[in-house]
């Protein structure tokens, strides 16, 4: 359509405007006055219908106020493991609420809620129209979201619990308002607010986050701890001190300033310290030091924070946890999902799929491994203390303070988690769950879905000869973790021995996209979301995205379940002590569960990761006879980039050890780093390995495992007895060192003979099934570069 004519048809459009405005604008009005009628009449009937509810909350919000609340009648919630175990118990509140016979007490929070949420909150009567308005301008004419609640308002919306936010909804929570501010009076309101704001972290109400974050009641709060805290209120999940600690540090600055300039709202405005506006960076920085506040910057100058607000609040509602990690997921779910008077009033049992045994054995390998890395770690320090190097003491004990490390365990069948170690503490202090939410680099440990999806588009199979050699690939040429190259080989051999030349190669030809569309189909991950943390290049290959520990144990899952999907869960049922069920995960049939991998390819991929633990690869495990039991795994290590390495003293070291083992039913993820991304001794067999094959031995041994580590299954395949050395069949009459059984292939792509297989013309074989002794897959540093295909 050509200029022209759009003129044209906007020029009949206006004299049509012109002509008959006074019939559109009468009809216009009508049909705005019917919607508006719509919306008040409709949300009144929604609050007539929603006012008993109402009415029977305000009445548990009053107990909380009066001094007739007792938080020991709370009823608790129970977490059993998959035998019955009692592994948690927690009740929903442990500490009497803030009430209005004390509220005067409660200055500094007072003062930092009415300054930061609503300055006029004494003056308005439920709605300020003003603030209202404004919001509204700034929301339509920058597209901020800028709220114009009071906290009356705010109280509404809590009481009502409506869930989506739209017009309908906030036109019902205005009739909630004037009912609320009719029926209290406003410390009885500001009272219940205090007792019933979310601030994060499952922390409802003032006096329950202020013990969280800072191990105190709310009446000790300073202004600069109070700050933090209503600075979490507009995105508590999002801004909290412990999530996310660089915003909640922003945002407590910013709550400060509003403070200096209404020490009016403080209920003894005489107590405030003078000139409290010019001391609030001194306020901050006494505030960082006792919290010790640090900041780091990683290999790509990332500024990340780190501190001990929250330190002791991790096991605070907890009477029993065995299981500090997994349990406060399974308390973050039952508090997202469940009505506070359910919480309070109603004793739930919550069935999980945690297998304790395996917990306690989880949990005591990998406090030893990480406790191995320090002890190394703290005979360097002692040294450099000894030799006077004081400033290289002080770099140790940092790098010492920052190991850590995480394990998951899933059963690849059903996707049942069945051990959770988040990270490394002697105690039970509040810790990040790095097996869940930390996102590193993992190392050659990604190779197993390169492998198979060249299996699966059969451009080779576990005995094709493949050539480590140098290369370059629009501008990439990838380097070994051992000097040189080692010629032809086997690929079994290239991936038990961790061949980075042979991995790029192959993800060259299964296709980078191709990659990332499994990778994203494994993870149930959107393209943004793969590009976010994935470039697209052949460092892939090497292990240059980002994956928790929970995503590797995932994706080793679905290779262990020959290519189903699988999906990580945690909690079966949840029933309440009169046996009524609250909760439960829908049955799954056989037949709804999707294909996303060829499960032939997989069966090839789990007799490799046979290999990297027998005397060919990079993990030699030294069991024989009756002590052996079905295993197999993939070592990754991440060496500290170069940029890192000048910020701890030039020290060498890697930043990222993994292992990734497969065991009968049973998948399971080791990662151990260092939180500042600092350098430190080790490797993947040589610690994350060891952790693991300590964790399943003890497994083995007490609870054991099935025979064979690849389920039967249908598909087109054949399965042969081969010669390790040659890669032939197994013959009878030959002095087979390595014999190889049960070994999957597509059909048709299984060897003929016993005789070796053929090299490919012009070929030189100089350590076709070569093993390598006492040493262990090290990469190098992960290239920077972005060509795409």
């Amino acid at each position: 359509m050509n200029k022209a004519r759009i003129f044209e048809i906007l020029s009949s459009l206006l004299g049509y405007l012109k002509k008959n405005w006074k019939f559109l604008l009468k009809y216009c009005s009508v049909a705005g006055l019917i919607v508006s009628a719509f919306l008040v009449g409709g949300s009144y009937v929604v609050w007539l219908t929603k006012q008993d509810e109402v009415i029977r909350n305000l009445e548990t919000f009053q107990k909380e106020i009066s001094n007739s609340y007792d938080p020991d009648r709370s009823k608790p919630i129970r977490i059993l493991d998959k035998n019955g175990k009692l592994i948690g118990e927690f009740s929903r509140r442990k500490f009497r609420p803030i009430r209005t016979d004390n509220l005067i007490n409660h200055g500094n929070i007072i003062w930092a809620l009415l300054s930061s949420e609503d300055q006029d909150f004494y003056r308005h009567g439920g709605v300020n129209y003003a603030s209202l308005a404004r919001a509204v301008i700034v929301n339509l004419t920058t597209f901020r979201k800028q709220g114009g609640s009071t906290i009356t308002q705010q109280l509404a919306k809590l009481t009502l619990d409506l869930g989506a936010r739209n017009i309908f909804n906030k036109l019902t929570e205005f009739y909630c308002t004037f009912y609320l501010e009719n029926r209290f009076d406003k410390n009885t309101i500001l009272a219940m607010y205090l007792n019933r704001i979310f601030l994060g972290e499952g922390n409802t109400g003032v006096e329950e986050a202020s013990r969280y974050y800072f191990n105190k009641p709310a009446f000790e709060l300073t202004p600069a701890e109070a700050a933090l805290l209503v600075g979490t209120i507009p995105a508590p999940s999002n801004y909290n001190a412990v999530r996310n600690p660089k915003v909640a540090l922003k945002r407590q600055r910013m709550v400060l300033f509003l403070m200096a300039e209404n020490k009016q709202l403080h209920p003894r405005s005489n107590s405030v310290e003078k000139e409290f506006e010019r001391k609030i960076d001194s306020n901050i920085r006494k505030f960082r030091t006792f919290y010790k506040v640090e900041e780091t910057k990683d290999e790509e100058n990332k500024i990340s924070v780190t501190s001990e607000i929250g330190k002791y609040g991790f096991d605070k509602d907890f009477n029993v946890n065995l299981a500090p990690d997994f349990n406060f997921q399974i308390r973050q779910f039952v508090i997202e999902n469940f009505s506070e008077i359910d919480l309070e009033t109603r004793g739930m049992n919550v069935y999980t799929t945690l297998d304790f045994d395996k917990q306690d054995s989880a949990e005591r390998a990998l406090r030893e491994g990480i406790e191995g890395v320090r002890k190394k770690l703290s005979e360097e320090k002692a040294a450099y203390l000894k030799s006077g190097k004081n400033e290289e003491a002080a770099i140790q004990k940092k790098i010492i303070e920052n190991m850590n490390g995480s394990l998951i365990s899933i059963h690849p069948s059903n996707g049942h988690v069945e051990a959770l170690v988040g990270s490394y503490k002697i105690s039970n202090i509040f810790r990040f769950n790095r097996a869940v939410s930390a996102v590193r680099q993992p190392g050659s440990v990604i190779k197993a879905l390169v492998y198979l999806l060249a299996f699966e588009k059969r451009i080779i199979t576990p005995i094709s000869i493949v050539t480590d050699e140098e290369i370059k690939i629009r501008g990439y040429s990838p380097k070994n973790w051992y000097k040189g190259y080692r010629g032809d080989m086997q690929a079994r051999i290239a991936f038990a021995q961790s061949v980075n030349t042979v991995a790029v190669k192959l993800l060259n030809e299964v296709g980078v996209g191709n990659f990332l569309d499994a990778l994203g189909k494994i993870l149930d991950l959107d393209r943004a979301q793969l590009n976010e943390r994935f470039q697209p290049n052949l460092s892939l290959a090497l292990g240059s995205g980002e994956l928790s520990p929970k995503e590797l144990a995932t994706i080793y899952a679905t290779i262990a379940n020959l290519g189903k999907k699988v999906k990580p869960i945690e909690i079966l049922r949840i029933a309440d002590f009169e046996g009524s069920e609250l909760f439960s995960l829908p049955p799954t049939q056989p037949g709804d569960v999707e294909q996303i991998l060829d499960p032939v390819a997989c069966a090839m991929v789990l007799n490799l990761l046979e290999a990297v633990v027998s005397e060919e690869g990079t993990m030699k495990v030294g069991l024989k006879g009756e002590d052996r039991f079905p295993m197999g795994g993939k070592t990754g290590t991440v060496q500290s980039p170069k940029e890192a390495r000048k910020r701890w003293g030039n020290r060498k070291g890697v930043r990222d050890a993994w292992f990734a083992g497969v065991n009968p039913n049973l998948v399971t993820a080791v990662w151990i780093g260092n939180d500042a991304g600092a350098p430190f001794p080790g490797s993947g067999s040589g610690i994350s390995g060891s952790v693991w094959f300590k964790y399943v031995s003890y497994v083995a041994r007490t609870i054991g495992f099935g025979d064979s580590l690849i389920p039967p299954f249908n598909g087109d395949y054949v399965k042969v007895d081969l010669c390790g050395e040659t890669g032939g069949l197994l013959s009878g009459e030959s002095g087979c060192q390595h014999p190889l059984y049960g070994q999957y292939f597509h059909i048709g792509d299984q060897p003929a003979s016993s005789v070796a297989a053929p090299l490919k013309e012009g070929a030189k074989s100089e350590s076709t099934g070569e093993a390598l002794s006492e040493e262990d897959s090290v990469e190098l540093e992960l290239p920077k570069i972005s060509e795409k295909e």
